[in-house]
């Protein structure tokens, strides 16, 4: 059985669905990987925004499908890796799921070229060029995930 890696952010409209579909697009057809998005403010069936799913189509990814959905207890238990936007979401996943400790990143912590602890920032109610720098921000972690994840054995439950 696959593993699931977990993006999280605040609404689940922006940053979170733009690295679920970077990572998904990253990553080879025959990954054992399940990728997935949750907001820790989210509510459930909302649309990714306009930009974002402009930003993304740009690169070959499609959003128009996605739906939003909060974090849960189950979808963070059954994540072997949740990875954060930024440190406020770290530290509220700590503070709302106290086991996640061991399986919560940073996403830009497998940038190279980020500052330690750098976060991506929201670019709700921005321009397109706004999500697109985002949307660039992620794509420069993406492959150092990738690579982590490829290290990493999926959990067969």
């Amino acid at each position: 059985m696959a593993s699931l890696v977990l993006f999280v952010c605040t609404g689940n409209t922006c940053r979170s669905p733009m690295a679920e579909a970077l990572l998904k697009l990253a990553l080879p057809r025959t990954s054992p990987w399940l990728v997935a998005s949750a907001g820790l403010a989210a509510f459930e069936g909302g649309r990714a925004s306009d930009e974002a799913i402009s930003a993304i189509a740009e690169v070959g990814g499609d959003l128009r499908g996605h739906r939003t959905r909060p974090v849960t207890p189950r979808l963070v238990k059954e994540a072997a890796a949740v990875v954060a936007m930024t440190g406020a979401h770290a530290q509220q996943l700590v503070a709302r799921y106290p086991a996640v400790r061991d399986k919560l990143f940073l996403l830009r912590s497998f940038d190279p070229d980020a500052p330690a602890e750098s976060g991506v920032e929201d670019p709700f109610c921005g321009s397109l060029d706004d999500y697109r720098r985002c949307r660039d921000l992620i794509r420069k972690a993406i492959p150092g995930l990738v690579n982590h994840l490829e290290q990493t054995a999926p959990t067969v439950r």
